[in-house]
């Protein structure tokens, strides 16, 4: 479906012994002039078993590294693709309220101390493969960590009602996404999501979402969904939620431009739906 795929396939197969021989300043040119792009359209239509293998998604040494360091300053040092979100809960809670946090594809300990630094009644729980979850139980029970939960298995989450939903930037990497979010509307109220592409488009074959390559990064290459806002927020509008807050994710600054024949408004996109 795109004409840089062959390029982009092509710098895949050069060999890493290869790439190192050239300076990393050079290789971030040649990176910006010749594969500006995070993203390449496929044909696929649902996402491949390859996403994340478990060395990528967790490090319980560098878990251990965010806690000291924010021990030692009080701050966030991992990175956040909604770095407001405790702005935005402040508009809903006080920071005396006692509430429940659900925090899908949750994956930095620094988050947790930040909403309990903010947020001294939080209810934290914590929902991810198995080797983050590990990774959270091993400082929980190191560092005394009382008000986290580690869930396990979704079915607990269906089965229980949180008064805020945190999906961050995983929901576009979960392929029955639309049976976890028919489900986990029937129970709970807010439910947020950061950093997801949205679109319009016309087309028949878009009209519900996109499977697309992510290439912009170091190691190997994942697939994800861009969702056609239309066809996405309507699951919400069915269950009587209305949108409350959204607007155009700037913690990276995303070339589109090579889906811009077939795409429309597309966005990277932070939104929040409360039921009414």
């Amino acid at each position: 479906m795109n004409s840089y795929n062959f390029l982009y396939n092509l710098r895949d197969k050069i060999p890493v012994s290869i790439k190192v021989l050239f300076p990393k300043f050079l290789r971030r040119k040649i990176n910006k002039k010749f594969f500006p792009y995070y993203f390449l359209s496929t044909d696929l239509k649902s996402l491949p078993n390859l996403n994340y293998d478990e060395n990528e998604i967790s490090n319980l040494e560098y878990q251990k590294k965010l806690l000291r360091e924010f021990n030692d300053t009080e701050k966030l040092n991992s990175f956040m693709t909604c770095p407001h979100l405790t702005q935005l809960l402040s508009i809903k809670f006080n920071c005396n309220d006692n509430f429940s946090f659900l925090d899908i594809g949750g994956e930095s300990i620094d988050f947790y101390l930040d909403l309990k630094k903010k947020f001294k009644n939080v209810e934290y729980f914590i929902f991810n493969k198995d080797p983050v979850n590990k990774i959270f139980d091993v400082l929980k029970q190191e560092f005394n960590l009382i008000d986290i939960t580690i869930i396990n298995n979704i079915e607990e989450i269906f089965n229980k009602k949180f008064d805020f939903v945190n999906f961050g930037s995983c929901i576009q990497y979960i392929n029955n996404y639309e049976n976890i979010l028919n489900e986990i509307t029937n129970n709970n109220n807010c439910i947020f999501f950061s950093g997801t592409t949205l679109y319009n488009s016309k087309k028949d074959v878009l009209q519900k979402n996109l499977v697309v390559k992510q290439v912009n990064t170091s190691t190997r290459s994942n697939y994800l969904f861009f969702f056609n806002k239309r066809y996405f927020y309507e699951i919400f509008i069915k269950k009587n939620f209305e949108l409350t807050f959204e607007e155009k994710n700037l913690t990276d600054n995303i070339n589109y431009n090579n889906f811009g024949k077939y795409l429309k408004k597309i966005q990277y996109t932070d939104f929040l739906f409360t039921k009414k």
